[in-house]
């Protein structure tokens, strides 16, 4: 329920080839019909059916030196991926889990987030994000991922 007015908004999305997509217009149609059919009298409903929100991150990846830069970045950039398109559907992202999700990549030894953001299907710019989010479309996918690989050095105190 929106906190400012007085609409059901219903998020929703398919799925095709193991992938979230928007439902087809005539699954959305159909949809909107049976919502009409079953909704109390009264009560307006907002369907969301749209593309994935994109998500933009930049991480400072400090890793084992002994490793290919290369090699803990493909497994950086493939756990960020998985983390953000298996949460679940209108699943809170927060950026302390995506750090948990990164710093069990072997090789990693510290991951920083240095900036997240996201941004919807309409919108012009990503909407950076404070500590967690719910994509408005309820799902995401992968938008511009930035990892400054930095070869970890131990330092003496």
């Amino acid at each position: 329920e929106n906190d400012d007015e007085s609409i059901l908004i219903i998020k929703v999305a398919g799925e095709r080839e193991s992938k979230r997509q928007p439902l087809s217009e005539e699954e959305a149609e159909g949809l909107r019909a049976y919502i009409g059919e079953i909704k109390d009298a009264g009560v307006r409903v907002s369907l969301v059916n749209q593309e994935a929100d994109e998500f933009y991150c930049e991480v400072d990846v400090y890793y084992d030196a002994i490793l290919e830069a290369d090699t803990v970045a493909q497994d950086c950039q493939s756990r960020i991926k998985d983390y953000i398109e298996n949460l679940p559907f209108n699943g809170e992202y927060t950026n302390m889990a995506l750090v948990d999700a990164l710093q069990g990549v072997d090789g990693v030894k510290i991951a920083e987030l240095k900036s997240s953001s996201a941004r919807a299907m309409g919108e012009e710019r990503p909407q950076q994000i404070d500590a967690r989010t719910r994509p408005v479309a309820g799902y995401f996918k992968e938008g511009v991922i930035t990892l400054n690989m930095i070869a970890y050095e131990e330092r003496e105190v």
